[in-house]
């Protein structure tokens, strides 16, 4: 974390804690929306423009681009547990993700940044449109993805009896119930979405200046409502098989489509500083790429490293492993490729087809055999990246033994033996672990997918981190399992913060296993 910056970090984390301080987590969330610089309801009564604008402001619950939130959301939580990229600097303390150890003052950011990020605008516009029409859905999905990825790091959370009652305090819910009501949310928004998609042409003019993603492109933001509905259901294949079919496949069959194509994919516009990436892994010089990634991808002479990774001062792609800092010589470890002006990564066209290829690998209807849409998938990512994918899809590469440039006792060997080439004689296992290393491939470098997926299937094998300081009990081949309760909702809404402590079957710790995280 540059020190330059340090005070910047502090006073957005210090707001988000205050708005939750406010009010806690409660049903009075509309009590976010009285930000005295905001326009007043009065003022936006039917101007689309403004609630257009409030529509961007939910953006970053999609893609954090403000460098600080980026850092301390993204980087340091999703990058570095999707093992995507590694943290090289210590920033003057002693806890952090990468060791297993964040302190308190940490563990709390992602709630308590992307709970006001959801919730200011989102009743501003419900308010407004009362619920219904074009920008309530709208809204609606991007407190469903948001809500998703708050749950994936802690678990129970509040989402269906926000704002609907009188009470200070609202409960959070458990997990099958959380599941449930944001699956009915995402049904509703995908029915009116499509209805206001008919009319694209006015959607692009009204709100094409404010949408960091699809441009006022309604119909792509159907897919990416559909395929946020498939990525949900894969989180119960372990604890509802039944349920996580049925909505795979009303996601896979719906008309209005999933994101299946370079042109549909989701990357955010939305780097009001620049690309957050590029800021902290290349101006600022704090991570480099993870040695997992060049481990698999040097084995496999993947041709897409080059678009992924710059090369080191030795000439070649190596990465850095997770829990060691280097407060200098990080020369010889490959910094990300990428520029000031980036977009950053939510979903990619390729990870649809690795979900629909581990469906039909569990006899799900996905639309083809789990081999042609494996093999779709990794073609597709390929096209993404614009690599060219010559004869990949017969590799029987496996992934290369990792060597560390300075110090050989970090030196490993690698960890799986899978190959890019389909195996129809595979096993289950075999096959899934094929799947879920191509998917974490084309997510690059989006890891918030990856780390939900190791923790569901155990997949991909990862190196373990090098300093495990974990006093939770976390075991260096399972990595992080979650994040602590934040401290802001012991102090504001403690008697239903501590109701979900008793929902998590284990301590409010890192080590506990999130509901859908039962076979790794």
């Amino acid at each position: 974390m540059n020190t330059k910056y340090s005070k910047n970090i502090a006073s957005v984390l210090l707001g988000g804690s205050m708005l939750l301080g406010a009010v806690g987590c409660t049903d009075k969330f509309e009590d976010f929306n009285t930000n005295p610089m905001a326009p007043t309801p009065e003022e936006m009564e039917g101007d689309y423009a403004s609630t257009a604008t409030l529509i961007s402001n939910m953006i970053p619950t999609v893609a954090q681009g403000q460098e600080n939130n980026f850092q301390m959301l993204d980087q340091m939580i999703g990058y570095e547990f999707g093992h995507m990229t590694a943290a090289k600097n210590m920033w003057g303390g002693d806890r952090y993700y990468a060791t297993y150890n964040v302190g308190n003052n940490w563990s709390g950011n992602m709630f308590d940044t992307t709970m006001p990020q959801i919730y200011t605008p989102f009743f501003m516009i419900r308010n407004i449109s009362g619920g219904e029409g074009l920008t309530y859905y709208w809204a609606d999905l991007l407190r469903v993805f948001g809500s998703l990825r708050v749950s994936d790091c802690y678990g129970p959370i509040p989402f269906s009896k926000i704002g609907s009652g009188s009470d200070f305090t609202v409960a959070y819910d458990d997990m099958p119930t959380l599941f449930n009501a944001m699956f009915e949310e995402l049904d509703l928004v995908i029915a009116g979405l499509k209805e206001a998609a008919v009319n694209t042409s006015s959607t692009q003019a009204l709100f094409g200046n404010a949408d960091y993603i699809y441009k006022g492109d309604i119909s792509k933001w159907v897919k990416f409502a559909n395929t946020l509905k498939l990525r949900m259901a894969l989180r119960l294949v372990n604890v509802e098989p039944q349920l996580a079919q049925k909505k795979a496949e009303e996601a896979v069959n719906d008309l209005g489509g999933l994101i299946s194509n370079a042109s549909d994919a989701a990357w955010s516009t939305y780097i009001p500083g620049g690309n957050a990436l590029h800021k902290t892994n290349i101006l600022w010089d704090e991570g480099r790429v993870s040695a997992d990634i060049t481990s698999y991808m040097n084995g496999y002479s993947d041709p897409r490293l080059p678009f992924y990774a710059n090369k080191a001062v030795d000439d070649t792609y190596t990465g850095l492993r997770s829990g060691i800092f280097h407060a200098s010589n990080v020369a010889p470890y490959s910094t990300p490729k990428v520029e000031a002006q980036s977009s950053l990564l939510s979903i990619s066209a390729s990870e649809t087809w690795f979900c629909r290829a581990e469906g039909a690998l569990r006899g799900w209807n996905m639309g083809g055999t789990a081999k042609e849409l494996y093999e779709q998938g990794v073609a597709v990512s390929m096209e993404e990246r614009g690599a060219a994918i010559g004869n990949y899809l017969s590799s029987t590469a496996t992934p290369a033994n990792y060597v560390d440039p300075t110090n050989s006792i970090y030196s490993i060997n690698a960890v799986s033996t899978v190959t890019p080439k389909w195996n129809d004689n595979g096993s289950f296992e075999e096959n899934l672990e094929r799947i879920m290393v191509q998917k974490w491939l084309g997510n690059y470098p989006n890891g918030w997918e990856t780390w939900a997926d190791f923790r569901r299937t155990g997949y991909p094998k990862f190196f373990p981190a090098v300093n495990n300081l974990s006093t939770d009990g976390v075991s260096s081949a399972r990595g992080m399992r979650r994040l602590p309760y934040p401290l802001s909702e012991f102090n504001t809404n403690e008697a239903n913060v501590k109701a979900a402590q008793a929902m998590l079957g284990g301590p409010d710790n890192s080590a506990t296993d999130l509901w859908w995280a039962l076979k790794n």
